[in-house]
């Protein structure tokens, strides 16, 4: 796929027209900027999706859409376009808790230096931030969408974020034959189970920085958990404990059509 674009909005609108009629209620995290770039190109992405929920018989096609949308795969939004687009609208729509604060008062009044692993794991230990900060780092540009987004596609970003692989984290905790879920607890106590094999199946990091930036200055947080393709509800913040055990009935993993609306690019232009 070509990292610039612009489509008249009958093809790619359209198409956005029709996944948009999906259940929206949450906010969606895109796959990588990257993931899709030896695709067969926006036209038949686009296709593609729409033919895909609508196979499913629940959406509504609308006709004789016209406008312009334009978006860059590669370009990085500021961040404080960043935390004004998308975490300080909703308290709970931009994030797993949300974020109230707005400005100064955005940054995390917890500073958090460990994060505890536990469960059926055969090491259960105190992981420190720093030390898998220097033995698992990765940056990644990630796509962070909106899958309630406004008419002119604003609540869509890019960010370069900054942390730790969590697949060493659950290396080093040596996982029982047989677990199959993963609960990642914030220090206020809100819990975000999910299936272990759909975690350790993606990008899967502890962010802690944004564009270079640390994160509790951008998303009022000292980190946040971060998947590919995955709805954002699931994006717990100040991380302070994960755990990984074996369920009778592990969670369902997130998916669509709820989370359809996740485009992997920064939109540069919308019009109608």
């Amino acid at each position: 796929m070509k990292a610039t674009g612009k489509k008249l909005a009958g093809l790619i609108a359209g198409g956005a027209l029709v996944v948009s009629t999906a259940p929206v209620a949450q906010l969606a995290l895109a796959d990588e900027p990257g993931a899709t770039a030896e695709g067969g190109g926006s036209a038949s992405l686009a296709q593609a999706v729409v033919h895909a929920i609508a196979n499913e018989g629940a959406n509504e096609t609308i006709e004789h859409v016209q406008g312009a949308f334009a978006w860059n795969q590669n370009v990085v939004t500021d961040n404080e376009t960043l935390a004004r687009t998308l975490y300080d609208g909703s308290a709970y729509l931009c994030g797993a808790q949300g974020a109230e604060a707005t400005g100064a008062e955005r940054a995390s009044a917890t500073s958090i230096a460990s994060i505890r692993v536990t469960g059926d794991v055969g090491h259960a230990f105190t992981a420190s931030i720093d030390e898998f900060l220097q033995k698992a780092p990765m940056k990644k540009i990630m796509g962070c969408t909106c899958a309630g987004n406004p008419a002119d596609g604003r609540a869509s970003a890019n960010a370069e974020v900054g942390g730790f692989q969590l697949a060493a984290l659950i290396d080093e905790a040596d996982p029982v034959e047989g677990a199959n879920t993963i609960t990642f607890t914030s220090a206020d106590g809100y819990e975000v189970a999910l299936p272990l094999r759909y975690v350790t199946q993606r990008y899967s990091l502890i962010v802690t920085t944004v564009n270079g930036d640390p994160a509790d200055s951008v998303i009022g947080c000292s980190n946040q958990l971060w998947l590919g393709s995955t709805a954002a509800r699931s994006f717990a913040r100040d991380v302070v404990e994960i755990a990984i055990t074996e369920e009778a009935e592990p969670p369902t993993a997130p998916g669509a059509p709820a989370s359809a609306n996740t485009p992997n690019v920064g939109v540069t232009k919308a019009a109608s």
